[in-house]
C-alpha cells in the first residue's frame, strides 16, 4: 500500500508541473482578478444551479431561466478571461481522462484465451 501511495504522491506532483495544470491556474487567477469575469461566473454557476434544482424537482423551466443562462452564456462567450479559463479547463480536463483512462487500461483483467475453461 506504501509503494502505491508514494506512486499516486508522484503522480500528483508531475501533474501540479504539467503545463495544462500550470495553465488552468493561471486562467483561474486572471479571473479572479477580472471583476467582470468574475461576476458572469458567479451568476452564470447560480443560474445552472438554478435549473438543475429545478430538474431534480421535476418543475418546469421557465422562459425567463432559459433566457437568464443564454444571456450569461453568451456574456461568458465574450470575456476572454473567461475563454481562457474555459479552454484550459477542457485542455486539462482531457490531461486527465488520458491519466484516468491509462489507469483504467493497467487495471483491466488480461484477455488471455487460455485461461478460459
Amino acid at each position: 500500500m506504501d509503494k502505491v501511495l508514494q506512486l499516486a504522491r508522484t503522480l500528483g506532483e508531475e501533474i501540479r508541473r504539467n503545463e495544462r495544470y500550470l495553465l488552468l491556474r493561471e486562467a483561474e487567477k486572471k479571473v479572479m482578478a477580472d471583476p467582470a469575469a468574475k461576476d458572469i461566473q458567479d451568476d452564470l454557476e447560480k443560474q445552472l444551479r438554478r435549473i438543475r434544482t429545478l430538474e431534480e424537482e421535476m418543475k418546469p423551466i421557465e422562459v425567463e431561466d432559459k433566457h437568464a443562462l443564454a444571456r450569461l452564456q453568451e456574456q461568458a462567450r465574450g470575456n476572454p478571461a473567461l475563454q481562457e479559463l474555459l479552454k484550459a479547463q477542457a485542455d486539462y480536463f482531457e490531461m486527465m481522462n488520458n491519466v484516468n483512462n491509462a489507469i483504467l487500461i493497467a487495471l483491466a483483467p488480461d484477455e488471455d484465451p487460455s485461461a478460459k475453461t
